[in-house]
């Protein structure tokens, strides 16, 4: 059994979990699953832990408190992400996510290791991954990191995704992409050309890493700007790939433009509330006040990207506990 192939197996232990009813076994349960998630995918966020463990933001302080307590995580300052902080594991909390993953890590509490340039990209990977575990449409995952620790060429192998995640119902390996930026959409055909070629390279191997691509993004334009680019290279002339690879490319490649709402809400909203002690209440009626105002837009126009934005403000709402 490969590295990806062990970090798929035990990627969920400790990672999906249904609370006790007793108080101290279920501090105990969120607590590993803190030290799981961490240590999966070497960094992590309160807001992540928060929308995971269904936890007010309270709580979630408390959680983190007790495990910086224990020697177990550090939390580190940073502009990088709304939350102005990010989660790692120390010496001692790499061991004890080793222990509960059941494998090697391969990592370091050395926090300098942290590219903070490309923290919210990491986290919005990590929302989504665990979003799909949580409802359990995935049996597994590996991160980017175990992708670059298996394979030959380490960050710089063309292979590289966001993460793998494998489908619960059908066992295929889906390839995870985040579009953070639309530095390599628009205008810049050459770019998504040898992103094409990559994804086709595996899709079209027997023995690839994936069989499908599903893209994310916090911005339903650059979704849209892909899809376009896609088009522009396959209806071009001097397209580079044929019919069947052009079809096999669309019918693999999918656009997962229903989480941007989402995605916007908890990883790039600055102005999102993220205590629990001011401003509930008037956070609270912000909200329904925009909410009723997307409805009635989504009524009135019947535009589908409305409709989009509508549903993924709902899931916001759902995850910050305003909705039930």
């Amino acid at each position: 059994m490969n590295y990806i192939e062990r970090a798929i197996e035990t990627s969920m232990r400790h990672v999906c979990i249904s609370a006790p009813s007793d108080p101290a076994a279920r501090g105990l349960v969120r607590e590993n699953a803190v030290i799981a998630i961490t240590g999966a995918f070497s960094v992590s966020s309160k807001t992540v832990i928060q929308r995971h463990l269904d936890l007010n933001r309270e709580s979630v302080n408390k959680l983190i408190n007790r495990l910086k307590k224990k020697g177990v995580i550090s939390v580190h300052p940073t502009f990088a992400n709304t939350d102005r902080s990010f989660i790692t594991l120390t010496s001692f909390g790499i061991r004890e996510a080793e222990l509960l993953l059941n494998r090697e890590l391969n990592l370091r509490s050395d926090v300098s290791r942290v590219n903070e340039r490309n923290l919210i990209h990491d986290l919005s990977v990590q929302l989504i991954v665990l979003k799909l575990a949580k409802a359990k449409k995935i049996s597994g995952f590996a991160t980017e990191r175990d992708l670059a620790i298996q394979l030959e060429h380490r960050g710089n192998d063309p292979r590289l995704v966001d993460a793998l995640v494998v489908d619960a119902n059908t066992g295929s390996k889906i390839a995870i992409e985040m579009e953070a930026s639309n530095s390599k959409n628009k205008n810049n055909g050459d770019i998504r050309r040898r992103i094409l070629t990559k994804y086709l390279e595996e899709l079209e191997s027997n023995d690839g890493l994936y069989e499908f691509v599903h893209m994310y993004s916090h911005r339903q334009r650059f979704l849209t700007q892909i899809e376009k680019a896609h088009t522009r290279i396959f209806d071009s002339r001097s397209s580079p790939f044929s019919s069947s690879q052009q079809r096999l490319l669309l019918d693999s490649i999918k656009f997962k433009s229903s989480e941007c709402s989402l995605i916007y809400e908890l990883m790039f909203n600055s102005k999102r509330q993220l205590s629990d002690e001011n401003g509930a209440a008037t956070n609270k009626m912000n909200y329904i006040e925009q909410l009723a105002e997307l409805e009635k837009l989504a009524k009135n126009t019947q535009d589908r990207v409305i409709e989009i934005r509508l549903n993924g403000f709902r899931d916001a709402g759902k995850a910050l506990g305003i909705l039930e």
